[in-house]
């Protein structure tokens, strides 16, 4: 019997997992690890199925997905291999977001260019709704080698939760959004809570004592933490300035002496044409605040004062630990950069 047997065992931690997938899990690490080289032997199905204590339906199963991945080869009357192309087989990687917002965007760009190109990663969206998340979920799972998540507006319920556990721990990264029901034996990154944006405010009260109202600006398409809202609001109490939420912006809601926090990129775009239309200087007239930072914002008008939750970091550091096989939980701070623009 093939030494290379030994390879192929169901590990404990994976037990919520079904056998065939544990398999395939089991043999893609260790091909991973270099304990498994292409052109070396496998185990028959008989033989698998007799060392693992798995049935023989079980060991096809996994065998043939892992034929689809190309992962291993068969020969007639030879038996199963590992591929000669297996090395050449770009490690995949799910990238599962709730919407492709300008955030959202910003990180998978940053993840893909730090990767390289040994590694095909594709986007999921689930629309923010949980039956599509765990159809996406169960669907994939066993297609790729990592799984990288950002469940918003996800509750902690759990049919989601189940969804998160039956991947394993070393191949998940939960990014943005932190579940206190799960625990923390797999990577995340997250933003500080963004109600910390009255101390980040605090720090440039000189800038916002020339207005006397704050519009948050939100939308729709794009995700939001609704301990935003809360943040902002006692920050305007604290100061004694005008507070209130604006769905999307229009001409008419653009006023002398006023802040607008905008959440994304298009409705930025439209303080900025509204403020010239109506002739306000933007950084004395009004204040523009935009949230993340991009190359743009800092030529627009002069430049544009961002909040930033550190998106380009966020993408970079989960690259790293794909990387690096470390698995971290990282909190990073909101920063705020000040330019012309407040």
């Amino acid at each position: 019997m093939n030494n290379t047997f030994g390879t192929f065992t169901i590990k404990k931690s994976d037990s919520k997992l079904p056998k065939y997938q544990q398999l395939i899990n089991s043999l893609l690490q260790d091909i991973e690890m270099g304990e498994l080289k292409p052109g070396e032997r496998l185990p028959s199905i008989n033989e698998a199925s007799e060392e693992c204590y798995l049935s023989r339906d079980t060991v096809e199963r996994a065998y043939t997905e892992l034929h689809k991945m190309g992962v291993i080869t068969s020969i007639f009357r030879k038996g199963y291999f590992i591929s000669e192309s297996t090395f050449q087989t770009k490690t995949k990687i799910l990238f599962l977001v709730g919407k492709i917002t300008d955030s959202t965007k910003s990180i998978f760009d940053v993840f893909c260019q730090t990767l390289g190109k040994n590694v095909s990663v594709d986007i999921f969206t689930y629309q923010y709704k949980s039956q599509q998340f765990q159809e996406i979920m169960s669907q994939q799972l066993g297609n790729y080698h990592y799984y990288v998540v950002m469940p918003h507006l996800i509750e902690e319920d759990d049919e989601n939760l189940k969804c998160l556990k039956k991947i394993p721990s070393d191949r998940l990264i939960i990014l943005d959004h932190s579940f206190s029901n799960l625990s923390l034996t797999f990577a995340s990154i997250v933003s500080k809570p963004i109600s910390q944006i009255k101390k980040v405010f605090n720090t440039q009260l000189n800038l916002f004592n020339k207005y006397h109202s704050f519009n948050l600006v939100l939308t729709e398409e794009d995700y939001f933490d609704a301990d935003l809202i809360n943040g902002c609001s006692k920050f305007c109490e604290s100061i004694s300035m005008n507070f209130q939420v604006l769905d999307g912006l229009d001409e008419d809601e653009m006023r002398l002496g006023e802040i607008y926090f905008t959440l994304a990129d298009v409705d930025l775009a439209k303080a900025i044409h509204y403020a010239d239309k109506n002739g306000f200087e933007v950084g004395k007239d009004i204040g523009l605040i935009g949230y993340n930072d991009s190359c743009f914002k800092e030529l627009l008008v002069g430049g544009i004062s961002v909040i930033s939750s550190q998106p380009n970091q966020m993408g970079r550091m989960a690259a790293e630990m794909i990387q690096e096989n470390s698995k971290e939980n990282v909190e990073l701070d909101l920063q705020f950069i000040q330019r012309n623009s407040l």
